[in-house]
């Protein structure tokens, strides 16, 4: 295999590790908001709907109408790594990989992930906020079904082809942009079909780590 210099992650259930069905982000903002029934309602209605994403992050967005920021912050961070990841963006960073998240989730979250593991960039939806609480209005940045087109668009802003680009996920939405990279990897796949699509599946990322070395840099 040809060496990378982009690798990107998901982040829910990947990077971080919440609780809930999801291990999601959005599932612990929910909670922290007091809308828990709420919006597993709303996640149940939409989660086979895929056409219908842009409606379902609005309505995820009215439930948080005028609450605060940082009393969600509160409540979620410091976010749940998954254990071993710092370990993995540390050694791809020395290795002189560009690295990065590409999620659905949300963009406050995905953004303090960034900083706190120094990554290079973070790419997720975008809830609005007005001087320092959520409006209940949000932009779609990432469609959850079309990762593998802001993956393209990622690897082209970067310059690096999607021959060495690298992208580990864990869920049925990743499979997209697992197919377009030319590596990938699953990290605790939830569908069989997730484990199958990628070219390597492990439970932890310490063996993610040890793998990435053998595979890519030896």
């Amino acid at each position: 295999m040809g060496k990378i210099k982009l690798a990107v992650f998901d982040l829910d259930g990947t990077v971080v590790k919440y609780g809930g069905r999801w291990h999601s982000s959005w599932d612990a903002i929910g909670d922290a908001s007091g809308h828990k029934e709420e919006h597993d309602r709303i996640c149940d209605y939409y989660y086979p709907r895929k056409d219908k994403y842009d409606e379902w992050l609005q309505k995820n967005a009215e439930l948080l109408i005028g609450i605060k920021i940082s009393e969600i912050g509160k409540s979620i961070f410091p976010p749940p790594y998954a254990d071993g990841v710092k370990d993995t963006v540390d050694f791809l960073k020395k290795m002189n990989c560009l690295c990065g998240l590409l999620s659905s989730g949300v963009d406050f979250v995905a953004d303090r992930v960034k900083e706190d593991l120094l990554l290079d960039f973070s790419v997720a939806n975008k809830l609005d906020v007005i001087d320092g609480a959520f409006t209940g209005t949000a932009k779609t940045i990432v469609q959850l079904w079309d990762k593998d087109k802001k993956l393209v668009e990622l690897a082209e802003k970067f310059n690096v082809p999607l021959s060495q680009v690298l992208f580990i996920g864990d869920h049925e939405n990743d499979i997209s942009a697992m197919n377009v990279a030319g590596h990938s990897i699953a990290f605790c796949p939830k569908t069989s079909e997730v484990r199958n699509v990628a070219d390597a599946s492990f439970d932890c990322w310490n063996k993610i780590t040890k793998y990435i070395e053998t595979e890519f840099f030896n």
